[in-house]
Formats: C-alpha cells, sequence, structure tokens
C-alpha cells in the first residue's frame, strides 16, 4: 500500500512496510523526508498524511504533545506513525 505524505510542499510516496514507521520506511526507499531525532521529540519529521490516514496507529502520547491541534488537520510525525495492516 502507497501512503502519500507532504513535507514541507513536497509530496512523497511511500509504500508501507508492516512494523515500520514511516520514516523508517522512507529510509530505506531513498525517499527525502526531513528528520533528526527519530523518537518524536523534534518534530523535524512532520509530514501532512494525503493518503492512508484509516490504514495507520492512532496518534501516539509524543504526537499528541508535539503537534496537538494539527492531529485533526492531518499532520503526524513520520517516526511514530506506523501502518496497521499492510
Amino acid at each position: 500500500m502507497l501512503i502519500k505524505v507532504q513535507q514541507e510542499g513536497n509530496v512523497y510516496e511511500i509504500e508501507a512496510v508492516k512494523g515500520k514507521s514511516l520514516l523508517a520506511a522512507a529510509f530505506e526507499q531513498e525517499v527525502p523526508l526531513d528528520y533528526k531525532c527519530q523518537k518524536g521529540n523534534c518534530t523535524r519529521c512532520r509530514v501532512e498524511l494525503l493518503t492512508g490516514q484509516d490504514a495507520v496507529n492512532k496518534p501516539t502520547p509524543k504526537e499528541h504533545t508535539k503537534l496537538e491541534d494539527e492531529l485533526s488537520n492531518g499532520f503526524r510525525l513520520a517516526c511514530q506513525t506506523v501502518p496497521l495492516n499492510v
């Protein structure tokens, strides 16, 4: 399943990989997402999910803390977002 995300005006397609975050899958697929800590602390990997919202885990406590109201607008942290049914 392809999940389409937007980061800083760029749109990317990431092939979902079971048990791997979108950031980890993007890294393996050479999708150039911006990131730093890979732990949900810095928010550099913040993306807008354009497709696949129903196919990923619910927002994590870190995402609730870091993104707050942006979650309802489709934003997630790629390092915290994991596809569920691949």
